[in-house]
């Protein structure tokens, strides 16, 4: 078994790769490293098979360990913002008054949205500059501008 086992190494190093193609996320890299550990230690003809798993183990943990917050921190800063996600913090012009009783509207990039104030106790007057806290549902929830909170 033990001459067949550069085989098994190199069976397991191409599933991972092609695995790790196939999906969006980092899921088999390091049974790859494992796996390409343990086809190099497979070569030299005195080590035993056993020796060999516990190589692979060691090295796709310890892989695992080293790489996976390096790429979850990496693959996070690549989110890109979309749709209504995008327009919170910009800031537009409100077309109708608004309070926390009456909802109004806001313009942003000529886009006019349903607009309500993020914290109870404000609001916006027609023509005032206001900035998206957040989005709920189809409204935009908006708070005062720092410029407008100093006044």
């Amino acid at each position: 078994m033990e001459e067949w086992m550069w085989l098994v190494w190199l069976g397991i190093a191409v599933i991972s790769f092609i695995a790790e193609a196939l999906t969006a996320a980092v899921v088999s890299i390091w049974f790859a490293a494992g796996a390409v550990v343990s086809l190099i230690l497979s070569l030299i003809p005195e080590v035993p098979f056993w020796v060999e798993i516990i190589v692979f183990v060691v090295v796709s943990v310890a892989c695992f360990i080293a790489v996976r917050p390096l790429m979850t921190r990496y693959m996070k800063k690549r989110v890109i913002k979309s749709n209504v996600d995008a327009l919170v913090g910009k800031r537009g012009v409100v077309l109708r008054a608004c309070d926390e009783l009456n909802a109004g509207e806001i313009a942003i990039n000529g886009v006019t949205w349903t607009a309500a104030p993020a914290l109870g106790g404000l609001s916006f007057s027609e023509g005032e500059i206001a900035e998206v806290a957040a989005v709920e549902g189809n409204k935009l929830l908006i708070g005062k501008t720092p410029k407008a909170q100093e006044k």
